[in-house]
C-alpha cells in the first residue's frame, strides 16, 4: 500500500485556473500536473467525464481522495486536499482549417473562395464538415453575391456543433450566352450563341456550358441578348415540326410501303405525331424516328 505525502502547495495552483482536456474522458495523467499524488496512478486512468465545451467540471476534494483510495493508495490524516476545475480544452476555428474544409466540398479544380466571416465559438479538436446541402444560393442574376454555409464541426466521434461561414465562391468556366435576342420557339443557330469565360457560383446546375448542348435545341422562353443559357429554358429539337413534308414507312407484316405526307404536329425521336396524308386527305399517327422520317406499324392498308 503506497501513502500519499501530505501537499498542500498544488491546492492554490488548482484553485488559481481551470485544467484544460481534450477528450471527453478525464484522465488521472491530466490532472497530475496538478495534483502531483496522481502521478502514482496509471495516467491512462479515467476519473469521471469531461464537461461539455464552453462548460466546466469541478472535482470536490473528497472525490479525489476516493479516486485515489481506489487506486491502491492511502490517504493520512492530516492530508490536505482542494477541489479542481476542469474544462474542456477549445480554440476558435482556423480560418486555414475552414478554408480548407470549404474547398473540399466544392471539389473543383480552381475554385476560388472569398472567407468573409464565420463562426468565432471556441470549440474542440474535431472534423469540419460543410455538405453542399448547407450552402445557400445567390440570385440568379447576382452569382457572387456573398452566402451562408453552414457546417458542424465532430468531436468525440459522435457529437458536434453547428458553425457556419460567410463566403463568395467562385469556379472558372466557359459558358455560353447569347449574341443578340433569341425569341421564344427559336431553334438556336451557331451564329447566335458564342463562349465567355466566367467565374460563376460553384453549383449553377442548370447552366450550359458547351456549345453542341445548345445549338440545334428550341428555346421556350425569351432569351436577352448576353445571358447565360440555361439548361432549363432549352428543349430538345425536333426532328419533325408540323407543315414538314416527311417520309413515312408503314412496316404491314408482310409487306412494307413507303410515301411522303405532311406532319400536322411536331416531335422528337419516340413521339408520335398526327400525320396526313395528302392523296386519301386521311390524318393517321405515327412515330418519329429521325428528321424528316416517321414510321407506322399495322396491318397493310391501315392509317393510309
Amino acid at each position: 500500500m503506497k501513502i500519499i505525502v501530505t501537499l498542500v502547495a498544488w491546492a492554490a495552483l488548482a484553485a488559481a485556473q481551470c485544467v484544460p482536456v481534450s477528450h471527453d474522458r478525464i484522465l488521472a495523467g491530466d490532472l497530475s500536473a496538478s495534483v502531483p499524488v496522481l502521478r502514482s496512478i496509471d495516467p491512462g486512468s479515467a476519473v469521471g467525464f469531461a464537461p461539455a465545451p464552453g462548460l466546466t467540471r469541478v472535482f470536490a476534494a473528497r472525490e479525489l481522495i476516493e479516486f485515489a483510495e481506489g487506486h491502491g493508495l492511502a490517504v493520512p490524516a492530516g492530508t490536505v486536499f482542494s477541489g479542481i476545475c476542469v474544462v474542456r480544452e477549445a480554440h476558435p476555428v482556423s480560418p486555414d482549417d475552414l478554408r480548407a474544409a470549404l474547398l473540399a466540398s466544392i471539389a473543383v479544380d480552381g475554385a476560388g473562395i472569398d472567407l468573409l466571416d464565420y463562426s468565432l465559438q471556441p470549440l474542440p479538436d474535431g472534423k469540419l464538415e460543410f455538405p453542399v446541402s448547407g450552402l445557400n444560393k445567390p440570385p440568379a442574376d447576382a452569382w457572387e453575391s456573398p452566402v451562408i454555409w453552414r457546417g458542424r464541426l465532430i468531436y468525440d466521434g459522435q457529437h458536434s456543433f453547428g458553425l457556419w461561414a460567410k463566403v463568395r465562391i467562385r469556379v472558372p468556366a466557359q459558358w455560353i450566352v447569347s449574341r443578340d435576342a433569341i425569341a421564344a420557339g427559336s431553334t438556336i443557330r451557331a451564329d447566335q450563341i458564342k463562349e465567355l469565360p466566367m467565374r460563376p457560383f460553384p453549383f449553377p446546375a442548370s447552366a450550359v456550358l458547351s456549345r453542341s448542348e445548345v445549338i440545334g435545341k428550341i428555346t421556350h422562353r425569351n432569351i436577352p441578348a448576353g445571358q447565360a443559357i440555361l439548361s432549363t429554358a432549352l428543349d430538345a429539337r425536333r426532328e419533325v415540326n408540323r407543315g414538314d413534308r416527311v417520309r413515312v414507312k408503314v412496316d404491314g407484316g408482310s409487306a412494307i410501303l413507303s410515301f411522303e405526307a405532311q406532319a400536322e404536329t411536331a416531335g422528337i425521336p419516340g413521339d408520335t405525331v398526327l400525320v396526313k396524308n395528302p392523296t386519301s386527305g386521311r390524318s393517321f399517327r405515327a412515330r418519329v424516328e429521325g428528321e424528316g422520317f416517321v414510321s407506322v406499324h399495322c396491318p397493310l392498308g391501315e392509317g393510309r
